[in-house]
Formats: C-alpha cells, sequence, structure tokens
C-alpha cells in the first residue's frame, strides 16, 4: 500500500516558464454556466441556417473528410467568401475563428519592442495577445458621449505598427463611419487592423472591405460566431491585398480550419436568405429590448450590433449577481470605467420578457430596502 500524499507536490517546470507569462493576465472569457440563459458572451440567439444543420447531418461517411487533413487553404471557403464579398480568393485567408486570425497578424508583424494602439475599452483579447507577443499595447481612450464612443484623434500618432479599430466596437456596440476609418488609414504609419465581428448587424455601407484596394494597410476581419449562429464551429475571415494575404498564409498554422468546419461555412455563406432573416430579426429584438430597458431609465450609446452597454449605476455589480442567481448571464466588468455597466446580448423574445421580469422585481426589491 503506498503512502498517501496530502501535500499536492510543486511543480517544478513552471521555473522554465517565461517570466512575462508568469506575471501577465490571462484573457477572461464570458462565463459559461449551464442550465443559464446567457445573455452575456453575444452568441446569436437564433440557430445557424438549417442548410448547415442538414449539410452536418449528410456528412458523407465513406469520404476521407475526416480521415485525411482538410484542406490547408480552405479554398472552397474562400473561393465562397470571395464571391460574397466581391474580393478575389487570394485576397481571403481562413481562420480558426478571427481570434486566430488576430494571432496570425500579432506573429506576423510584430516583434518584441514593437507598439500596437488601440481605442479604449475595447476587446480585451488585443491586451493578451500583444503581451504573449512580447510588445506594447497602448490604449487611446474614446470619446465618450452618452450616445456615441468617438474615435480619439490620438489614435494615429502612437507609433504603432498595427492600430487595431472593432467596428462596431466591444464592448459599447457603437460604430465608426467608414470616412473616419478610411482617413485614419491614410494617417496610420503601419497596418490598421479592422474587427467586424458585429458589422453585419450595422448599417448597410458600415465595412470596410470595400475599400481594401484604396487602403492596402487595411485589414479586415470577420466572423462566422454572431450572426451566422457558428460560434462552436469556431471559423473567421480576414481581408486584405493579395500580397499580404499570401505572406500571412506563411505564419498560420498548417491546418487551422477543420474539414467540417469548412463545409459548415461554404453552407452558412450561401445561404443569404437565413442569414438577412436572422439579422433583421435580431435588430427587431434589440429594439424591443431597449423599450424595454428604458423603463428603468437606462441609457447606453447608439448600437450597432446584438448588445447593449446598458448605464445602470453603482447597483450594477448587485444586479448582475441578483440576475445570475435566477438563471440569467448577462456582462459585468469590476474594474473603472466599466462597473457601473451591464452589457446584455439580445436574445429570443422569451428571454427578453423573462430578463425584463427579473430586472424589474430586483430594482423594486432593491428600492424598498
Amino acid at each position: 500500500m503506498s503512502d498517501l500524499n496530502l501535500t499536492a507536490p510543486i511543480c517544478t517546470a513552471l521555473r522554465h516558464l517565461r517570466p512575462d507569462i508568469k506575471a501577465m493576465a490571462a484573457y477572461t472569457p464570458g462565463e459559461q454556466v449551464r442550465d443559464c440563459i446567457k445573455l452575456n458572451t453575444n452568441e446569436c440567439a437564433t440557430g445557424p441556417s438549417p442548410a448547415v444543420w442538414t449539410t452536418l447531418a449528410n456528412l458523407p461517411r465513406g469520404s476521407d473528410g475526416l480521415r485525411q487533413y482538410p484542406d490547408p487553404s480552405a479554398t472552397g471557403l474562400r473561393e465562397a467568401a470571395a464571391a460574397l464579398y466581391d474580393v478575389t480568393p487570394d485576397q481571403v485567408l481562413a481562420g480558426n475563428g478571427s481570434d486566430d486570425c488576430l494571432t496570425i497578424l500579432y506573429r506576423a508583424f510584430l516583434t518584441p519592442g514593437d507598439r500596437v494602439a488601440c481605442p479604449w475599452p475595447t476587446y480585451g483579447l488585443y491586451d493578451t495577445l500583444a503581451a504573449l507577443q512580447g510588445v506594447e499595447i497602448v490604449h487611446v481612450d474614446y470619446r465618450i458621449t452618452p450616445q456615441a464612443w468617438e474615435l480619439p484623434e490620438a489614435l494615429a500618432r502612437q507609433g504603432a505598427k498595427m492600430v487595431l479599430v472593432a467596428n462596431p466596437n466591444n464592448p459599447s456596440a457603437t460604430l465608426t463611419a467608414v470616412d473616419e476609418l478610411r482617413r485614419l488609414a491614410e494617417r496610420v504609419d503601419g497596418i490598421l487592423v479592422i474587427d467586424e465581428a458585429y458589422n453585419d448587424f450595422a448599417p448597410a455601407g458600415s465595412s470596410m472591405i470595400p475599400y481594401l484596394a484604396s487602403h492596402p494597410n487595411v485589414v479586415v476581419l470577420k466572423t462566422f460566431s454572431k450572426s451566422y449562429s457558428l460560434a462552436g464551429a469556431r471559423l473567421g475571415l480576414l481581408f486584405g491585398h493579395a500580397d499580404l494575404v499570401a505572406e500571412l498564409g506563411k505564419v498560420k498554422d498548417s491546418y487551422n480550419v477543420n474539414y467540417i468546419t469548412q463545409q459548415l461555412g461554404i453552407v452558412a455563406l450561401n445561404d443569404r436568405d437565413h442569414h438577412r432573416d436572422l439579422v433583421r430579426s435580431t435588430i427587431v429584438e434589440r429594439q424591443r429590448l431597449e423599450r424595454g430597458l428604458a423603463e428603468f431609465g437606462w441609457s447606453w450609446p447608439a448600437s450597432a450590433g446584438n448588445f447593449l452597454l446598458c448605464e445602470v449605476g453603482a447597483r450594477a455589480g448587485e444586479l448582475y449577481l441578483g440576475l445570475k442567481a435566477r438563471g440569467l448571464l448577462v456582462r459585468y466588468w469590476d474594474r473603472p470605467g466599466l462597473n457601473t455597466k451591464l452589457r446584455i446580448t439580445v436574445g429570443l423574445p422569451a428571454h427578453t420578457d423573462q430578463l425584463l421580469v427579473h430586472l424589474r422585481d430586483l430594482l423594486n426589491r432593491t428600492a424598498s430596502c
């Protein structure tokens, strides 16, 4: 009978870990809690195209799709994306989510001592990737008004090799006009990355993809995690000048998008009717959610995404915990600038109804104390 060691052994391998990795803060994704209504991670409430489910169910068992490596270039997927966005396939690179595309960009362009810049607050993964790459990231505060978050004039003056702008922004859901982004591209002495994860929910004409020929230093990212309801499949696209995309292809993992995801992505891109209906229904429900939340006297900047960043006040953390206890997850950040706000994803109509009922009850309980 062996002796029981009740003290966990020290992991001696940790002493070989990079000091900057030990010191860095990990990216914090939205909570994943079973049996909850998830209004915290901006997944689309409506499911993917029925054609996606049909394709998934009917993948040929006798084919070599799973036995062999997938197409490393995701040729069919890139061709479908090129046809949809009126570019050439050699202007498209596929990634394991748009986060993978971001990682490729960081690895290709940035070395220790370089600088990356972004308006702030924005998507926290930009910071994590900078730490991993050993580069400095500069936050330039948005010019925030009750109705809008405006790009700071100083963003282009940071000496950054790469500038990142989420458009619409996360967590604010605010949109920067294409004309302003084009002016920024002319001023940036480096690469301008426009992260369009939520752009399908924005008004027509909000994408920078049609202007890539005029701005060869611009890269645009798209994701299937939001308006295509394929967050679990992990698929993203990068658009840029063909010469640049060819170089980025050297940096990506050899087989970064699996066979099944490639097939589902092609089908999703081709089902335009479902995509239009999904976006339209999401915007209609966003407007209904706004009307309901307005009854509480809350405010938020104009949203061009599938979520709202609500100014709640000092009770934000309390309401977040109260909703969580009742099986509803919203996003809360306990840090200056965001700790009076809740980010709420647009859900199904039933989700909106439950959210409003529970918020009304929680606010009434607070008021009566």
